[in-house]
């Protein structure tokens, strides 16, 4: 279900802009699938996701733009201004406590299966947070890439698909990684590897 808020206001604006042909008219419908985006999830947990927040503030000032100046090259450059403040985001978690971003999101995920321990030495996170600044850095260049060389169309299909298929590929690359290191620990305490 979750999955289903998460991608809404995506699913809106390509559903809009392939029957009208028209992104100021899908902007502004995006605009308004992410606003209800928030209100249905805080209907239904009674919290706000800060990613839904942050991505509503980006699309506000982008989409904005896009509507006020009736020009759509804002709406296409937020991917790739969303992808960029991630990649600021977790190369400044390497300067701020004691534990980069990849380490407490898997660490967090890891909580969610009591029944695994992570063994990834400690020199080994650093690399792994800045493979995660580098993809974000390389999947906004890569939105830009398709906004300056292809159709609407493609871009469009790119946006939903093509940066779709790129995330859950690096996701997969990092799961396999990281899988090395994972054991389960059974009910005497024991250690089985996993990797």
């Amino acid at each position: 279900m979750k999955q289903f808020f998460d991608f809404f206001p995506v699913l809106v604006f390509v559903a809009v802009y392939y029957v009208s042909k028209d992104m100021i008219l899908a902007t502004k419908l995006l605009i308004g699938a992410s606003a209800l985006q928030i209100a249905g999830y805080w209907l239904w947990k009674r919290k706000v996701e800060k990613l839904h927040l942050w991505t509503f503030a980006i699309l506000a000032v982008m989409g904005g733009m896009t509507i006020a100046l009736n020009d759509k090259t804002f709406i296409m450059w937020r991917p790739t201004i969303v992808n960029w403040v991630f990649a600021v985001v977790f190369l400044g978690s390497q300067f701020v406590g004691k534990r980069n971003l990849v380490r407490i999101l898997v660490e967090g995920f890891l909580k969610q299966a009591p029944h695994l321990r992570l063994s990834l030495p400690d020199n080994r996170w650093l690399p792994l947070n800045l493979t995660w600044v580098t993809f974000f850095i390389l999947l906004g260049c890569a939105n830009l890439f398709v906004v300056y060389n292809f159709d609407d169309d493609t871009w469009v299909t790119y946006k939903m698909v093509g940066q779709t298929l790129l995330n859950m590929t690096f996701l997969i690359t990092q799961f396999v990684y990281l899988s090395r290191f994972i054991t389960e620990v059974t009910p005497d305490g024991n250690s089985n590897s996993q990797g």
